[in-house]
């Protein structure tokens, strides 16, 4: 995973929609750290293993 920016450390992130081609879904990323959301605003916990 990136870097995290300061932004993003404080909760200020930059999110783009992104799509998934298989399924047909959409997710919001990070732009600059990663951090994944669904469309509704749900944040599913992040797992480092």
């Amino acid at each position: 995973m990136a870097e995290r920016n300061w932004e993003c450390r404080i909760g200020i992130h930059k999110w783009v929609l992104q799509h998934e081609p298989e399924t047909g879904d959409s997710y919001y990323e990070c732009d600059r750290c990663g951090k994944v959301r669904s469309p509704d605003g749900y944040i599913p916990p992040m797992f480092d293993g």
